[in-house]
């Protein structure tokens, strides 16, 4: 596995979501995607107070006893987790079972039980969601903390601000962040308070921000990308354009070559690389709760058989497509 360096942080390029964890996959199927993401040289872990109904962290600190010290852990705080009564903490694993009927209505929240309330950030909150967080991942200290789903005036709540430095200061956060949308890191990397030395946002293709970042991060901040695919209307773009440039007989012969056969570990590939490879993101989470899955995204950022020319020029296909105004 690649792993990138920035500052006293060192992660692993492709880094383990944890969304799913506890809402639609139970503890031990968690578990085993873990260990399986962990074999693979995975060591960024990504979770929120809110995953899980509130309880993904205590799996994840399940997980890394006797690890912690190898991983790069994040956690946010932002989005009260949504409690689950007593009946339909009962039910939750009969939904989970349902699910993998093929034609079965999806019982189980589409944000894995994150809770609907977001934005809520204040002094007293964070300190509780830290306190918190601490005790479910049984660490001393949280390698990133993100603001969950800020928006741009999150930044100028000084006193939130000083208590993210009074955190920083203590030990209990080695890296405080935002995890938002991508106008709201773009302001954030350009004017944003010190403090503020992370971001974690949607980069797909069709983004103009995913190829602009690396030019505007002049602070040098940890850059953490998801949702590579943009959902599946842009996803069935990317296949469409990819088609495309093979069929265009201007496109170079050996780049038309390997899209001529793509198939899915060659989409990968080629996806994660456009978002990865020279764009100054340094690791790209995803949520991935299947091995067959898990393995195919960790041989996809192993190594890519685009060159940079080639990549450079799937890139600028991409933002001259028309899936540039589909709505993310």
């Amino acid at each position: 596995m690649r792993h990138n360096v920035c500052g006293e942080i060192r992660t692993s390029v492709l880094g383990f979501g944890c969304g799913s964890v506890l809402g639609r996959v139970g503890r031990a199927a968690s578990l085993r995607a873990m260990n399986v993401a962990w074999d693979e040289g995975i060591t960024l872990f990504d979770t929120a107070r809110s995953y899980g109904f509130g309880d993904a962290e205590a799996v994840l600190g399940e997980f890394l006893r006797g690890k912690r010290e190898q991983a790069v852990v994040a956690t946010k705080y932002g989005i009260a987790p949504q409690r689950l009564c007593a009946l339909k903490r009962v039910t939750l694993p009969l939904a989970r079972r349902a699910l993998q009927v093929p034609g079965v209505r999806r019982l189980v929240r589409r944000d894995g039980g994150h809770g609907a309330a977001c934005g809520q950030f204040s002094v007293a909150g964070l300190r509780a969601s830290v306190d918190a967080s601490l005790r479910q991942l049984r660490t001393d200290h949280l390698d990133l903390l993100f603001l969950h789903e800020a928006t741009a005036s999150t930044i100028y709540q000084q006193n939130l601000m000083a208590e993210l430095d009074t955190l920083v200061q203590s030990g209990k956060v080695l890296h405080a962040g935002l995890y938002a949308s991508a106008d709201v890191v773009a302001g954030s990397i350009a004017n944003g308070p010190a403090i503020i030395s992370a971001v974690q946002f949607g980069a797909n293709v069709f983004d103009p921000m995913t190829s602009g970042i690396a030019e505007l991060n002049q602070r040098g901040m940890l850059l953490i990308a998801n949702h590579p695919f943009g959902g599946v209307e842009r996803l069935a773009r990317t296949r469409e354009t990819l088609a495309s440039i093979c069929a265009d007989e201007t496109t170079p012969v050996e780049l038309r070559e390997k899209l001529r056969d793509s198939n899915w570990q060659t989409l990968l590939e080629a996806i994660f690389a456009m978002i990865l490879n020279g764009e100054g993101i340094h690791a790209l989470v995803l949520s991935m709760m299947r091995e067959d899955h898990l393995r195919a995204n960790a041989r996809a950022v192993a190594s890519s058989s685009f060159s940079s020319a080639e990549l450079a020029l799937l890139r600028k296909r991409m933002l001259g497509s028309p899936a540039t105004d589909i709505s993310m």
